[in-house]
């Protein structure tokens, strides 16, 4: 081996780490960028168990409205009008309620960055449908 050939080997071993050094720093700058992104989904994945909790409550809301089983939309309030009854909030369960047709939920106090974050639904029926609002302190949280 002489000595054009050796520098030429080094030469090729440098590159290769240079290489792999921007390799290695484009996925961590990669990385740092979407941190958060992960976070946001992360709790919208997990909040998604109390929105699922509203979805099936919103759609009897809807019917009773729709069909004309109930007139007025006061009268629709948890334990009435066959709608289920409220649900406290505690450290193992989400809280629900429906006042006035408004669905309440609560995330459960379980110490987490969601804890006691509220998801609220609350219809309005304008030329024969209904559509939806939707507020809270889940907005605040990038939840809902």
């Amino acid at each position: 081996m002489d000595e054009s050939e050796t520098k030429r080997n080094e030469q090729q071993r440098v590159a290769r780490l240079a290489f792999s050094g921007v390799i290695v720093l484009l996925a961590v700058i990669f990385v740092i960028r979407n941190v958060d992104r992960y976070e946001d989904l992360n709790t919208e994945v997990r909040y998604s168990a109390l929105i699922d909790m509203v979805e099936p409550l919103q759609a009897t809301i809807e019917t009773m409205l729709l069909s004309g089983a109930v007139d007025d939309i006061a009268l629709l309030d948890s334990g009435e009008a066959g709608l289920p009854d409220e649900v406290l909030v505690t450290d193992v369960a989400h809280g629900i309620s429906i006042t006035d047709g408004r669905i309440i939920a609560t995330w459960m106090k379980d110490e987490s960055d969601l804890d006691s974050v509220t998801y609220i639904r609350t219809p309005r029926m304008e030329d024969g449908e209904i559509d939806w609002a939707t507020t809270g302190t889940c907005e605040g949280k990038k939840a809902c």
